[in-house]
Order: C-alpha cells, then structure tokens, then sequence
C-alpha cells in the first residue's frame, strides 16, 4: 500500500463545486477500489491505516491541511508501538478518489466536508465513521445522496499522545450498508465487500444500517458516559449494580427517542462485549487528558431530539450537565 492526502471550500458551496452526472449502475457497476483517501487520523483513522497497511495495489491518501497536514507529513502515527509513515496531501493535490472516510470528531464534520469537492469524482463512495444519528445525512446534504454509503464502526482504543493502541482480536469492526437500497445500487457493496476482503479490516453487511447506528449511538450514551461521570472503568458494569443501573437508564430514554423516530432498540442495555475491565472509552479518555469531549453529539443531540418528540430524559440531561462542568474545570474555569 503506498499512502496519499487533499483545499479548502466552504459547506455552502460544496455542492455546487462538484460537477459531474449523478451515479449510475452502470458507470459504476465494475468499479475497483484502488484511491482511498482517509480524513482524519485519530482512532478510527488509525485502525484504517493499519487494516490496508499490506492491501496490496492502493493509494491511501490522509486528506488534511495547514499545520495539521504538516505535522502528520512530519511525525506520522504510531499504532501498537510501530511507526507508520503518513502520505499527506492537501485537497486540491488528491484529486478524485474512489473512497473517501471520514473519522475526524464529530464536531469536525463542517470542516471534513469542506474537504470533499475536489475528491469527489463520479462514482465516490463515501463511509461517514463518526459517532452520532446524522453525520451520513450532513454529508449528503452537500455531496448528494448517491456517494453516501451508511456505515458503523466499533473498536476499543488507548489513545496516549501521538500513539494509539487497539488489541485486533478484541475490534467489533465496521458495518455498511445501503439505507432504502435498490438492486442498481448493489454494485457499491460489491465494491467496498471486494476491497474490505483485501485488508485486515473486520467488516460484515448490515441488513439494517440504521438501525445498528442507532445501537452504537445508544451503546455509546449507556456504556461511554457513566464510566465518564464516575471515572471507572469497564469493570463499572461488571461489579457494580449502581453502574448498570445508569446505563439500563440512559439506554431506556434513547430507546424511547429512537422509537419516536421508528427505530427499535432492544429493552435491555447493551453492554459493549468483550472488553477488559479496565477498558476507559474514549469520553473518560479526553476528559482525563484535559480534552473537551463528544458529549455534545452523545447526549446534547439527544436533548434535542427529546425535546422535538415531547419526550422527557432526566438521566440524559444530568449526565449532560455532569460532563459539561467537567470540562469546565479541566479549562480551569474555576481556579
């Protein structure tokens, strides 16, 4: 695998900067992924880089700019103790790509999609691995509909500094598939299948993407967040009836919204599986690092959903509050 990356746009004008005919079975029925870009190289962005790292024949572009794209060019990644050198390219340099995925934080998205004209070429398909209900819908809304591939993906990781490690044998990996989709569009499944089967990615087809997005962003909420309000480990909810507690609570009220929305969530809280006990999710991660967290896509879009369906999520709204003031004084708001 040899690696590559890609200029600025604003989100308003990233529609109309992409010119070329909507997709078409035919036109993309025998495509062969071979130019992925990568944007954003944090966790998720590091076990895709190790998954192709021996895939043979591709480019893989990490699209980034300015200091951050100097700094990568630079420094690299470190995953599990092995440096990994990184090919970087602003977004104009790339060119189009036949896969773009975006792993940045979610409240990095506006600039990620800012990204995306000079990639997009007429048979793009792009995977949106971010957490939350909405980010494939946001992309959309800019690139069009016809490039967006539903996606979901899990994984357990230690991110210290300029290292992030993962134990393989313990990633859950990525889910995709096609929302609403029809026979001419199976040919993007085909596609990605065909790639995926040549890296060391675990992946499986989803007959309900949507669903699963839904599992994680609630699985993330329940699991993620009272290890954060009480500064445990995975163990909170192997030793502690008080942690499962908050968890089965936190998932209930998202299974509540989901419902409003269609959507149906199992009754019982779903534990992530498999992970050590002293497993740290990724919002105790930045908050013990001093790091402003996801808290605002987890339980602040919640919130918001609640609040448009007249649903009422007391546990949700302390657990956002909680998080919130934590990071307030790891700012030193009150020193």
């Amino acid at each position: 695998m040899k690696y590559r990356s890609c200029c600025p746009s604003t989100r308003s004008n990233v529609r109309r900067a992409i010119d070329h005919d909507r997709f078409s079975h035919e036109e993309g029925a025998d495509l062969k992924i071979r130019r992925i870009a990568l944007i954003g190289v944090g966790a998720v962005g590091a076990y895709l880089i190790w998954s192709f790292e021996r895939t043979a024949d591709i480019t893989l572009t990490v699209v980034a700019e300015g200091a951050r794209a100097e700094r990568l060019k630079r420094d690299g990644i470190i995953i599990n103790g092995i440096h990994y050198p990184l090919y970087v390219q602003e977004p104009s340099q790339a060119g189009p790509q036949d896969l773009i995925f975006i792993s940045t934080k979610y409240s990095a998205l506006d600039e990620a999609v800012a990204m995306l004209p000079p990639l997009i070429g007429p048979d793009t398909l792009v995977l949106s691995l971010l957490n939350g209900v909405d980010s494939e819908d946001r992309v959309a809304q800019a690139v069009g509909p016809e490039h967006v591939v539903h996606s979901v993906i899990r994984i357990a990781s230690q991110r210290t500094g300029a290292e992030v490690r993962f134990d393989p044998d313990r990633v859950i990996g990525l889910s995709f598939g096609l929302q609403g989709a029809r026979t001419e569009e199976r040919w993007k499944l085909e596609a990605l299948s065909a790639l995926f089967a040549e890296s060391r990615l675990r992946w499986q087809l989803s007959n309900d993407i949507v669903t699963d997005i839904w599992l994680k962003y609630a699985s993330n909420i329940a699991n993620n967040l009272p290890q954060a309000v009480i500064g445990a480990p995975a163990g909170l909810y192997l030793k502690s009836e008080h942690g499962v507690f908050l968890a089965q609570k936190l998932w209930s009220e998202v299974a509540a919204v989901a419902a409003a929305k269609g959507i149906h969530l199992a009754k019982d809280v779903l534990i992530f599986p498999g992970q050590s006990p002293s497993a740290r999710y990724s919002t105790l991660q930045d908050l013990e690092a001093g790091r402003h967290t996801e808290i605002d896509i987890f339980a602040g879009h919640m919130l918001r959903m609640a609040e448009e369906a007249g649903i009422s999520v007391p546990y949700c709204e302390y657990t956002f509050h909680v998080i919130k003031a934590i990071e307030e004084k790891n700012d030193g708001l009150f020193d």
